[in-house]
């Protein structure tokens, strides 16, 4: 997450990879409608073993919305794990990023396992009714509180104005935090914050009563050290120092030089950048697989590396969205999605102001297929992972001249809006749809070109679907890296 401040135009960023238990569970792309109606949401939990049966009564008068559903949900009344979105407030939310709290405080508080709120339905249940990135907070902290966490999580909220992260506490409380405006904030399913103002409501936000709580449990003594939250509410074990620190230090060392030597996940938490940021630097970091270490365990084929990279092929769907101050409602907010691995996909950008979605983004099924743009990128994936070091410098090649030349036309495309927009709002809306169509059009080229060459050069050229379907489940086997 990075404050305005911090980036080289002003934006603010909330970016997330979303890693699923496997490779072929594929993201959609869905445009909700407003709704004047009310109805009752059900939760379809799709990854859910324990059986959620949260249930919540939506009110009327819900805000229209861009999501990122999985394809499961299609055949069911409700849709699940919406990963990231934008309503038409220009609210984002990036809601799926699993952490754990601790057993000291579950053992007061535990999670209500079959009927809290889960990271399947919180997209669902809070973007279409938050008119600011601090009400999202307030909506989702107040389910919490009301209803209860049905496991422990953390959600990134922005707007135009500012950034906020909210960590579940246990399964009723919760902390949440404004991004300061010049700093950025990392996490890697580990819950991050440390000290707290509770007297500061302008950039802190929490459940009623987490401090005495804290105090009355014995989790904290206010004669003691400093509060510090990460010490008091969240899981810390030696399985953290191998899934989650090194994503964290590498960061931290990416973007800002510190070099953080401690080994207790008390690294500092709101830092500034040493240089400001673009989404080009938030897409380097998402794709970061410990590039040039030893830890790298692509280019050095080593699927048991101890170090679980910040690049998996788990990955279903990479996503960078921004919001800038200084647009029009159309171009204001913005988001950029890569599908599947990161590291060899595309950052593909779709402004809120499109007005259809390309069917490529819809429709994908747990089968690979000839027309989805998921299925495409697995398909790549799938080649380039047979060899990793001989191929993926070709993907690589390809994908960056892909997104030099969007970059390109998305800024003629910008600065012609803004002409045509003081005249017709209308006409310029259509630029932005002939710009979306254009670019995944050209993506399609670069993907068939690519899945030909490296199919061709690995004697793979007649592969099936089923065939993709069983590589790709195949080679994310081999490099799993189990944990959230």
């Amino acid at each position: 997450i990075v404050g305005k401040d911090a980036t080289t135009d002003g934006s603010i960023i909330i970016a997330r990879n979303e890693d699923t238990d496997g490779a072929t569970s594929p993201q959609n792309m869905i445009f909700h409608p407003s709704r004047k109606d009310s109805r009752v949401f059900k939760s379809n939990s799709i990854c859910n073993s324990d059986d959620n049966t949260f249930e919540l009564e939506l009110p009327k008068n819900s805000l229209s919305y861009v999501s990122f559903p999985h394809w499961q949900s299609e055949t069911k009344q409700n849709l699940s794990f919406e990963e990231t979105g934008i309503n038409e407030y220009g609210v984002a939310l990036s809601a799926t990023e699993t952490i754990f709290n601790g057993e000291q405080a579950l053992k007061i508080d535990p999670y209500l396992v079959k009927t809290g709120v889960t990271e399947d339905s919180i997209t669902t249940v809070v973007l279409p009714f938050a008119t600011s990135a601090k009400e999202g907070v307030r909506i989702l902290g107040g389910m919490v509180e009301k209803i209860g966490a049905g496991e422990g999580f953390g959600v990134a909220f922005s707007d135009r104005h500012e950034a906020w992260y909210l960590e579940t506490a246990s399964g009723h409380h919760w902390l949440a935090m404004r991004i300061p405006d010049d700093s950025y904030f990392v996490s890697a399913n580990q819950g991050r914050f440390q000290s707290a103002d509770f007297s500061d409501t302008v950039n802190v936000m929490s459940s009623p009563g987490l401090l005495d709580f804290a105090i009355a449990n014995k989790l904290y003594d206010p004669q003691g050290e400093p509060f510090n939250f990460f010490k008091i509410f969240m899981s810390n074990t030696a399985h953290d120092r191998t899934y989650n620190y090194p994503r964290v230090k590498t960061l931290l060392e990416m973007y800002s030089n510190i070099s953080y030597e401690g080994n207790d996940g008390l690294y500092p938490v709101f830092v500034r950048p040493k240089k400001k940021m673009s989404v080009q630097d938030v897409a380097s970091g998402l794709r970061n697989r410990y590039d040039g270490t030893p830890h790298d365990p692509y280019q050095s084929k080593n699927p048991k590396e101890p170090y679980r990279p910040i690049n998996v092929i788990r990955t279903s769907i990479s996503h960078i969205t921004q919001t800038r101050r200084d647009m029009p409602e159309d171009l204001a907010s913005v988001q950029y999605i890569a599908l599947g691995m990161a590291d060899l996909a595309a950052y593909i950008p779709f402004y809120k102001g499109i007005t259809n979605i390309p069917k490529q983004y819809q429709g994908a099924k747990d089968m690979a297929d000839d027309t989805s743009t998921f299925w495409k990128y697995r398909k790549l994936q799938a080649l380039v992972m047979q060899d990793y070091p001989r191929y993926a410098p070709i993907a690589h090649e390809a994908i960056a001249r892909l997104e030099k030349n969007i970059a390109a036309r998305q800024s003629a495309m910008e600065k012609e809006y803004l002409k045509v927009f003081r005249k017709d709002p209308k006409a310029a809306r259509k630029l932005i749809q002939a710009f979306t169509d254009k670019t995944v059009s050209r993506q399609d080229e670069m993907l068939a070109r690519m899945i030909s060459k490296i199919s061709k050069m690995l004697g793979m050229k007649n592969l099936t679907n089923e065939q993709y379907t069983d590589m790709i489940k195949k080679i994310e086997a081999e490099y799993h890296f189990h944990g959230a």
